[in-house]
């Protein structure tokens, strides 16, 4: 059982990882640790006593990004508009913290998370749907690609002022509740979505 931190510690870690947030949001993953030590105003062996490495870094920021987008469904679960109100939500948090989307889906660390999320996810659909307020084809997986393009949006948007996202999910929103529209392919299968995860770009290749 590992022991809780001390009080300076847990500062430290708090300042390390708020910075790191920061500094990938503005720069990317790409950018150096030193900055991030910079930024936090702590030394870069305070870092890495703490982090192995980048990596190690990285994917403790995209395990907190994702607890706290797996928060966001808790609280909606259970209303007939909770899933549309998780979108924008979520929406909002991945602007925040758009260095860490890229790797929400393919880090190995957070492989229980995404599992979590896609649970919180399919629960509120279901009950979407169940109310009548969205369209009765569509699934989960719609919901992981209408983040997925979210994500890229937020990419191509980094570093300006553009809220490019909003209009995208207004949009995305606006075809899931038109009941009478058709459409012409079939959503993902889980088999598919599995694969598209297990296939995304890891953080070496990025």
């Amino acid at each position: 059982m590992s022991r809780p931190l001390r009080a300076d510690a847990a500062a430290n870690l708090e300042k390390i990882l708020d910075a790191a947030e920061a500094v990938f949001d503005e720069h990317g993953p790409a950018v150096s640790i030193e900055l991030v030590a910079k930024r936090a105003g702590v030394g870069l062996g305070t870092v890495y006593r703490r982090f192995a490495d980048k990596q190690a870094l990285l994917s403790a920021l995209v395990e907190r990004l994702l607890v706290q987008a797996v928060e966001v469904a808790d609280r909606h679960a259970g209303t007939p508009d909770g899933l549309v109100t998780y979108l924008f939500e979520v929406g909002a948090l991945l602007a925040r913290h758009s260095g860490s989307v890229a790797r929400m889906w393919s880090d190995e660390q957070v492989a229980d998370l995404v599992e979590r999320s896609r649970t919180t996810q399919a629960a509120l659909v279901a009950q979407a749907r169940q109310h009548g307020v969205v369209r009765s084809d569509l699934t989960p997986e719609d919901v992981a690609v209408a983040l997925w393009s979210l994500g890229g949006v937020l990419d191509i948007t980094r570093g300006t002022t553009v809220d490019a996202w909003r209009r995208h999910l207004e949009l995305v929103v606006a075809g899931w509740t038109n009941t009478a529209a058709h459409l012409g392919h079939p959503p993902l299968t889980d088999a598919q979505m599995r694969e598209v995860i297990r296939h995304s770009p890891s953080a070496a290749q990025r």
